[in-house]
Parts: C-alpha cells; structure tokens; sequence
C-alpha cells in the first residue's frame, strides 16, 4: 500500500542558496527521501539548530535575490504557542545569516569528511576509493568539481598533520641538543 503524500507547500519553509555537495551532504543528515524535492528540518541535528536560529520574521514579503541554487528547508512546529509566528508571518533569512549558516554546514560537513578519511585510511583503502565512497554514500555526481572539493579536504588535512609533526621533530631535535 502507497503511503500519502505530504503536501510540503502547506508547511512553513525557508529557502536559501547552498552549493550542491552541501545540499547533498544535508540532505545526507536530515535522511530526505530519493526525489524529494525538500529537506524536512530536524532541530535535532546541529544544522537544524543553526538554520532555526537564524530565522526571522515580518510583517511583510521581502523581496530575495535571485538565487543560483536554491535549497527549500521545511521547518518543523514547535508544539507551544510560539508556533505563530512561523505559520503567520513571513519567514526569511538575511544575507548576511545565509553566510554563516553556509559556513556552519560547510565546517561541519569538512569534520564529517575528515572522519571518513580517518576511518578509511584505518581500513587500508587508498585516497581514490574512500573520495569515490564518500560521493556515493551522499548520492552526487562523481564530477571532476565534487571530486577536487573532497580531495582539497584531504589534502589539507594531511598537509597540517605534517606540520605539526613537523614541529614536534624540531622540538625534539633541540632538546636534545
């Protein structure tokens, strides 16, 4: 038996530019459904919690700027009578807060990377399979753009252990001078 469709429409929502990996990887975190066009909300997660906590509210449309590619977030009900105001007035996220939620996503999604390489290079498998699993497992094109975004996470993440390990090698050797 089909189960009925929701109609998202009807729900409060909030629509805001966020580059593809990162719809992908949010897409990932809130478990949104193959062909769904939104992402349902949780304020269980951390995301769901920044989204939430940037969001304001008008009397009045305000009018956005065009948006390349624009995510819709369907925000969840809050069961108290603070529900109001996201059913009855207009909701929307300054430019200025789509930036730092951007950021917000963006660091927490290079943690998320970071921890795959780490469990990854664990299991002995090479750079190319853990970059081609961790595309697949966010269910986006294996793109030469998706690819280098990923692998820059890696790369950088190594450089600065050398770094450190670096250092460590010359604090040693002047000690033991």
């Amino acid at each position: 038996m089909k189960k009925p469709s929701v109609d998202f429409d009807t729900k409060p929502q909030i629509t805001f530019e966020l580059p593809s990996i990162l719809e992908a990887y949010c897409r990932y975190i809130f478990k949104t459904q193959p062909g769904q066009r939104h992402i349902i909300l949780s304020r269980r997660h951390d995301i769901g919690k920044l989204i939430f906590s940037h969001l304001m509210s008008g009397d009045f449309y305000l009018k956005r700027h065009v948006m390349v590619t624009p995510v819709t977030f369907i925000l969840p009900m809050p069961s108290n009578e603070h529900g109001y105001w996201l059913r009855y007035r207009h909701i929307y996220i300054p430019r200025w807060a789509e930036e730092k939620i951007q950021d917000g996503i963006e660091y927490d999604f290079r943690n998320w990377v970071k921890e795959r390489f780490r469990i990854g290079y664990e299991q002995n498998y090479n750079q190319k399979t853990i970059i081609n699993a961790i595309l697949r497992g966010l269910n986006v094109r294996n793109n030469v753009a998706n690819y280098d975004t990923i692998k820059k996470i890696d790369y950088r993440d190594r450089r600065r252990q050398e770094e450190f390990q670096f250092k460590k090698l010359l604090k040693l050797e002047l000690s033991d001078c």
